[in-house]
């Protein structure tokens, strides 16, 4: 066909197409004519009307019909486009042309070759004016059940070649249950919808083949199989199957049987899900079984009373479009945009979901049927009825105008000035400017008669901003809400937030919750997203307060501890600012979340003689032949006053020094309980060593001595407890039991006992590690010691490195006569002449081995432990300083923590005031910024110019100390 031939059909067809249309259409014509060899257009089997217009309206069409010119020729045999198909005709003839059962990928040739011809066929009945909208509709849902239900007619008989039929236990066949929801059930598809699904089979059971397997793991086989077969194929989709509408979304199984999937709807079901469920219907397999489970939920989706709940529900369900429409994402979006279709559907859903119980003439699921009846029961007025109407045939039209252009799916209005020429003529509009002024008209209209839906003028709904963030947290669970670019006051990040509370809600917890604790969780929610708002940081907070919510909320008293006590949730977002580790310490621990309702105690930790009274009190409650209950309760013991002491440090008002003492007399007041307890238990079990019977730990003759921070009253919120167990008995066996045994197993059985209290993992939690790595022999030598062989070890036998350990410990639990002995022992040790050349030697190659092997030097950082001039350093000044100069001034053995060791030095001027002052403030500086960097859940390590001069002076102090 010639040029000139084409440019008259054109202007016959289109006699005022703009120059840039005119233009494209050309070039698709002549291709098309080349390409069939096609020298008039009266050879065509079509008219040259539809011919040009189905060329310019749809570059799909138009691209498959150049490719494989027989298409039309088909057409024109069949006489399809000039045919309305019958229901069912479209499976018929879909068997047909598949013929016999094949391979998978021959049957997915098929079918997708059958899908194209459909598709052009029920978009050129469509796009010039030969179908009506119902009709269009109907086709495309017809064509897309077929193709499902032909799948699974296929791939059944494979699977039950290899793994035999599935019965139930009556030895009755079972097939697969495909329902159908959104436009798929009610028979509306458009072009490009995904075709949502729901996978149920009737009952359990197994196969009855020689590999028999359940009726589950058979259909969920089946389902596999069948989305491979509608997946993506060399970049060409068949169908897009979405099962995230199924119970428990993408996280739940696959398929499951009627009575499991009844239940998760009876039991679990969401006010969403009911309205998801409201255009249900089985698509394919077994028809009849679909319709019994349909009917088995119809209390769940219709019920037969209201309440306000309900209406609050629906309400929730509207104001979460409400909130969603105004993304400038969706400004020209005709589905879910303002004004869209999916308004027009709530209006008649709404009313669905309220009277459908009790007016099954209501239940219908095309929403045309649906507002045509609300007009016969008096609910809406006929004009209402009449423009929603109007406005769903324009807007589905204008869907189907869209879609059937490049078979796409989309529901923008386009941008580019061509597209939106074209979807123009398309519609009728020879005018460009009259179509978007009506549609404009019709979606305001839309969008007006939405909005007036269950308006309530209630005070507490006045606040838009409450408002939207309760739909926010109501809207997550719904797989067509995509909240990333909604505003959120406070926030700059919403994206991230909203992917936070999407975690919350997936959480196994969250699925768990009751309708009870559910209701808690979405009053609570919002509050929160508000509250941490008014906050700098509230990403990171709220990051650390969603996880703490999905550790306690199974627990819903702790869910209305927060609701109820407002006090309660501001200190907790005070807390979370300031120390993430404090949340994720009561993320272990919610029993502490009641601390939160007590400031006053919270803000202050009591002393040392005050938690002795505490641990009396405590004891006094706990059955003495319980020792499980024994080591909860010092668990929470712990853990209460761990907390306390970290609110206090974070408020700005505790000292470096005091959280050290704190920490430090938690441990020890819960070390002399543990020996307590360890040693009534052991003499119960195996009777007392000689002179020791019926004592308790005053006469024991056993001591915990505590070594590292423990024993230089240094503690962090992370410290282990470095042990050493000394025990002093004359030899024999114990008496007063029927198990007795030897004096050295005794005190290693209670040795061992107390290690395993203090280690065991309870669901309070474990009290503290404890390294015993420092005891006479290390790992290889005996759990505990006597007196006599721990001096005679540390006199002959010590290393140098036990001997810088010796100076911070200390007795900390058990029998107060060994105290002095351990003390007279220790500085015996202490104070013994060194050659001092060795001394400085073994210290400072004890050192640099361990900067070796725990400082990874980066660029620009300062490790406060490790680096030149850190924490370490001091401390091996310091043991280095004391053991050379002991012999001579043994004053300065009678402390064990570093900072009063470093004044007894400069007192006896073993170093300078001035350096006593650099190492003191360096060290009180670097522990304090460890102190801070375990509240922030950081590593030890900071910018190297934090510490640089400090450090180089120190540094500096340290190299003179060693230098040869």
């Amino acid at each position: 066909m010639t040029q000139e031939a084409t440019e008259q059909l054109i202007s016959r067809v289109f006699p005022a197409l703009p120059q840039t249309l005119c233009q494209a259409l050309q070039r698709r014509l002549q291709d098309y004519f080349s390409a069939g060899d096609i020298q008039d257009i009266s050879q065509l089997p079509v008219t040259a009307l539809d011919f040009t217009r189905m060329m310019l309206f749809s570059p799909f069409t138009a691209e498959h019909i150049t490719a494989n010119p027989l298409i039309l020729e088909r057409f024109g045999a069949s006489g399809d486009l000039d045919t309305s198909y019958a229901p069912g005709a479209i499976k018929k003839k879909l068997a047909a042309f598949i013929g016999e059962s094949q391979d998978r990928a021959g049957l997915k040739s098929r079918m997708l070759e059958f899908k194209v011809y459909e598709i052009i066929r029920i978009a050129w009945r469509d796009l010039t004016g030969a179908a009506p909208l119902s009709e269009t509709m109907a086709d495309l849902s017809g064509l897309a059940c077929a193709c499902i239900s032909l799948g699974f007619e296929q791939l059944y008989p494979v699977l039950t070649q290899k793994w035999g039929t599935p019965k139930d236990s009556n030895g009755h066949a079972q097939n697969i249950v495909v329902l159908g929801m959104g436009k798929l059930g009610a028979g509306e598809l458009n072009f490009s919808s995904d075709i949502d699904l729901i996978f149920v089979f009737p009952k359990t059971g197994q196969t009855d083949g020689d590999r028999s397997i359940s009726n589950d793991e058979f259909f969920t086989k089946l389902c596999r199989e069948f989305i491979k077969l509608f997946s993506m194929d060399n970049g060409t989709h068949f169908y897009r199957v979405d099962t995230r509408l199924r119970p428990f979304g993408d996280s739940g199984p696959l398929v499951m049987d009627a009575d499991a999937f009844e239940h998760y709807y009876q039991s679990q079901g969401r006010e969403w899900e009911r309205y998801a469920m409201i255009k249900a219907s089985p698509v394919a397999g077994d028809i009849a079984a679909g319709h019994t489970i349909l009917q088995a939920l119809k209390p769940f989706i219709f019920r037969r009373y209201l309440d306000y709940g309900a209406f609050d529900s629906f309400r929730d369900m509207k104001q979460r479009i409400t909130l969603q429409v105004k993304s400038a994402r969706l400004k020209h979006n005709i589905k879910i945009g303002a004004g869209g279709i999916r308004e027009i559907e709530f209006f008649g859903q709404l009313f669905q979901l309220i009277r459908g119980g009790v007016e099954p003439e209501l239940q219908a699921r095309p929403i045309l049927l649906v507002l045509d009846m609300l007009v016969e029961k008096k609910c809406i007025d006929k004009k209402v009825c009449d423009e929603l109407k109007d406005a769903y045939h324009f807007l589905r039209l204008v869907e189907n105008r869209l879609q059937a252009y490049q078979d796409r799916q989309t529901h923008d209005i386009p941008e580019d000035p061509v597209q939106r020429n074209i979807l123009a003529l398309s519609m009728g509009y020879d005018e460009e400017d009259a179509f978007y002024a009506e549609l404009s008209r019709i979606q305001g209209v839309v969008h007006k008669h939405f909005s007036r839906l269950l308006v309530q003028a209630d005070e507490e709904d006045k606040d838009s901003g409450n408002q939207e963030l309760k739909q926010i947290w109501d809207s997550i669970t719904d797989p067509q809400f995509h909240g990333e670019d909604i505003s959120i006051f406070g926030y700059q990040d919403t994206g991230s937030v909203v992917r936070l509370l999407k975690t919350l809600a997936a959480h196994p917890n969250t699925r768990q919750l009751s309708h009870t604790g559910r209701s808690k969780l979405a009053r609570l929610v919002p509050r929160l997203i508000k509250k941490v708002g008014e906050h700098p940081d509230a990403e990171e907070v709220m990051a650390k307060l969603i996880d703490l919510v999905a550790t306690i909320e199974r627990r819903t008293c702790y869910l209305s501890l927060l609701i109820e006590n407002k006090g309660a949730l501001d200190t907790l977002i005070v807390l979370a600012r300031k120390s993430p580790w404090i949340i994720s310490f009561l993320s272990q621990h919610p029993v502490l979340l009641d601390e939160l309702m007590h400031p006053l105690t919270l803000y202050s930790p009591p002393k040392r003689d005050m938690l002795e009274r505490e641990m009396e009190r405590l004891m006094a409650r706990v059955p003495e032949d319980d020792p499980e209950h024994l080591i909860e309760a010092l668990n929470i013991f712990r853990q209460i006053n761990t907390l306390r002491v970290a609110a206090a440090d974070v408020s700005g008002n505790f000292p470096l020094m005091k959280v050290s003492d704190h920490l430090t007399w938690i441990a020890q007041t819960i070390l002399n309980q543990v020996v307590a307890s360890s040693w009534r238990i052991i003499t119960g079990k195996y009777g007392y060593p000689k002179g020791m019977e019926g004592k308790g730990v005053e006469g024991c003759g056993f001591i915990v001595i505590a070594y590292g921070k423990v024993g230089g009253l240094e503690m962090g919120y992370k410290s282990d407890l470095d042990l050493v167990f000394i025990f002093d008995a004359e030899p024999g066996y114990t008496s007063g039991t029927e198990r007795s045994i030897d004096i050295g197993r005794f005190y290693s059985n209670l040795g061992q006992r107390i290690i395993h209290a203090l280690t065991i993992h309870t669901p309070a939690g474990t009290l503290y590690g404890a390294d015993m790595r420092l005891r006479p022999g290390g790992a290889s030598g005996t759990i505990v010691t006597h007196i006599q062989a721990y001096e005679d070890y540390l006199k002959d036998r010590a290393w140098t490195f036990e001997h810088q350990a010796l100076i911070r410990a200390r007795p900390v639990a058990g029998d107060p006569a060994l105290f002095d002995r351990f003390d007279t022992i220790r500085k015996k040790i202490l104070t013994r002449k060194r050659d001092d050349s060795i001394l400085k030697t073994e210290v400072g190659q004890m050192r640099e081995k361990m900067r070796v092997q725990r400082l990874k030097y980066e660029p620009g950082l300062f490790n406060l432990k490790q680096g030149r001039g850190g924490i370490v350093d001091i401390e091996f000044l310091v043991q280095y300083l004391v053991l050379r100069h002991a012999c001579d001034y043994p004053d300065v053995v009678e402390w064990t923590d570093n900072i009063r060791l470093l004044q007894a030095l400069s007192v006896d001027a073993l170093i300078t005031g001035e350096e006593s002052s650099i190492l003191q403030n360096a060290y009180v500086s670097m522990r304090k910024a460890m102190h801070r960097l375990t509240l922030q859940e950081r590593p030890a390590i900071v910018d190297e110019d934090q510490f640089s001069a400090q450090a180089a002076k120190v540094a500096q102090i340290y190299d003179a100390a060693f230098m040869p």
